[in-house]
């Protein structure tokens, strides 16, 4: 490329005007192939993100940086273009400034990459390491088409000039030259990619110093806390790029608590963890009718539920949700189908368009508001007390104001309700309590109710009607108002409890489901907040009584 941009430097006006066709064509050629050798050489200079959400993963400065995508959406593609622009030195000329700018911030000079992939022999030499070969193609056109790239590590990185000298196979390790951004005749030294698998044991991760970490679909729970080990004595970062299972029973209820919930956007976000959603149909390198062909596909044989996980990114969690419907997240209600999507471009359902969406999601700060207000427990001999604080407007919805755990006895219960209720200056016009363990002997003497102790502490309960009824009520206040186009059962971001349990507060299964009907039964866990609002919604709760001070329970005599 040198010699022939010197030959061109060389030429002149009258030496291009007195030039044959024959001659001019020629050249033309050598320059059309000089450019294709050099963007097959170093296409890391002409990488561009394929959207606006690869753009934001770019420019992120958390320690976590998690991806979940649908199928194509160019999520290992995004992973691996950054670190290998930070370990050779050497950054696209085609990002816009503001991200250039991010990656260049991130620079640290040469740099140890692990790369955990699926397998060894099927993921990583027939998908992994054809992304980072400069001479290898990846894409839907023909080799040098938009659709696509050549491998992202340029050839000048190469250690010994060659992939074959850069690449150890027994430890799966490759050395690249890590360049001076500022000066790109000048080697900062090597930097090192290593290459395993999450088949492999916990303890094979057990060693070196990694300043980035990329796990290519999800790995076992000891495998990342093992590589987060490695990254500690240097500052390192932790990368997840994975679509979500569409079969819920996969073990990975530790990446939706401990990466998902925190590291999205929301009341519940934690600033260290960004979790990023890009979808296949954002994919410019997809030709659109292969989409649109995977798409009936996918909704063919799995329905929405894995339409949203496979195009979407996003995540089936616990099927068998009692109260499915519930969402700490910001969803999308149609006005035509009156059902809900998961994305705001359009109806998962019917196809409405975007105008046809209105935005809700159950948790919202909200002000504080003197309306009347239900105080629910649920009390326990061995664990934790628990308690709800339910506030019902002029409209008749409700809002979960704020909740607590107790452990101890009535008078801690006492103590915390007192506190709570006036820090939040709550009117509360009712108190329920669990009416079983509420007539259930608290001691040795059973003449001594639960009821009696916290009667006796000045916490008066009445019993609740633990009916199912109120479960199906739970469900309707959870649904959207067709008149108000929003839900009627609200949270504040401060109950944490509430919020987990109603995610996670499933019905019962058999231990061989295949040979039995679903179970009518809800399981014994997380049930503790649910079972309160089903308390509350038994009571049919109006505000018009509520405000009056209308009695809506009879069960004190």
């Amino acid at each position: 490329m040198s010699a022939l941009r010197d030959a061109l430097l060389g030429l002149n006006r009258f030496d291009l005007v007195h030039m044959s066709d024959d001659q001019f064509r020629a050249l033309a050629g050598q320059v059309l192939e000089a450019q294709q050798d050099d963007r097959r050489e170093n296409q890391i200079l002409a990488y561009k993100p394929v959207s606006d959400v690869a753009v934001q993963v770019h420019r992120s400065t958390a320690r976590y940086v998690c991806i979940g995508g649908g199928n194509g959406a160019s999520k290992t593609e995004t992973a691996l273009a950054h670190v290998v622009q930070l370990a050779t030195g050497m950054f696209s000329e085609a990002l816009d400034p503001i991200t250039r700018l991010a990656l260049r911030t991130q620079f640290r000079g040469p740099i140890n990459v692990r790369v955990v992939v699926e397998s060894l022999t099927t993921t990583l030499g027939p998908i992994i390491l054809p992304k980072l070969q400069w001479w290898k193609w990846s894409g839907f056109d023909e080799p040098g088409g938009e659709r696509g790239h050549w491998g992202w590590v340029p050839r000048k990185c190469l250690v010994g000039g060659s992939w074959a000298r850069a690449w150890s196979e027994k430890p799966r390790v490759l050395r690249v030259f890590c360049f001076d951004p500022d000066n790109p005749d000048k080697i900062l030294g090597e930097s090192m990619f290593q290459f395993m698998a999450h088949n492999q044991d916990p303890s094979d991760f057990a060693s070196g110093d990694f300043h980035h970490v990329i796990h290519d679909e999800p790995p076992l729970g000891a495998t990342w806390r093992e590589n987060e080990a490695r990254t500690m004595r240097v500052g390192g970062k932790m990368w997840l790029a994975m679509t979500w299972p569409d079969n819920p029973a996969i073990p990975i209820d530790w990446i939706y608590d401990t990466l998902y919930e925190p590291g999205r956007p929301g009341p519940s976000k934690v600033a260290n963890i960004d979790w990023f959603e890009m979808w296949t149909v954002h994919n410019p390198h997809l030709a659109p009718e292969y989409i649109e062909e995977q798409r009936q596909k996918w909704e063919r044989e799995g329905g929405t539920a894995v339409l949203e996980t496979r195009l979407y990114g996003r995540p089936i969690r616990f099927s068998n949700r009692v109260h499915a419907l519930f969402t700490n997240h910001e969803v999308w209600w149609c006005r035509e189908c009156k059902e809900t999507s998961t994305i705001p471009a359009h109806c998962l359902k019917c196809g409405a368009l975007a105008h046809s969406l209105v935005r809700y999601c159950h948790v919202q700060d909200f002000p504080h508001r003197p309306f009347p207000t239900i105080f629910l427990l649920d009390p326990h001999p061995r664990k934790p007390h628990m308690g709800l604080w339910v506030q019902v407007d002029t409209w008749d919805n409700l809002w979960v104001v704020a909740e607590c755990v107790v452990p101890g006895g009535p008078d801690d219960v006492m103590n915390e309700v007192r506190r709570i209720e006036t820090e939040l200056g709550l009117n509360v016009v009712a108190r329920v309590g669990d009416a079983k363990m509420l007539g259930s002997p608290s001691g040795a003497k059973r003449d001594v109710t639960w009821r009696d102790e916290f009667d006796a502490a000045g916490l008066a309960l009445d019993l609740s009607d633990s009916s199912d009824v109120g479960r199906a009520r739970v469900d309707e206040y959870l649904r959207v108002d067709p008149d108000r186009e929003q839900p009627r059962l609200h949270f504040h971001p401060r109950c944490t409890g509430a919020i987990r349990q109603m995610l996670r507060f499933v019905w019962d299964d058999f231990v061989r489901p295949e040979k039995h009907d679903q179970k009518q039964k809800t399981k014994e866990k997380d049930d503790d907040f649910p079972a309160l609002l089903r308390y509350c919604l038994n009571l049919d709760p109006r505000f018009q009584w509520l405000s009056r001070g209308a009695p809506i329970l009879k069960t004190r005599g």
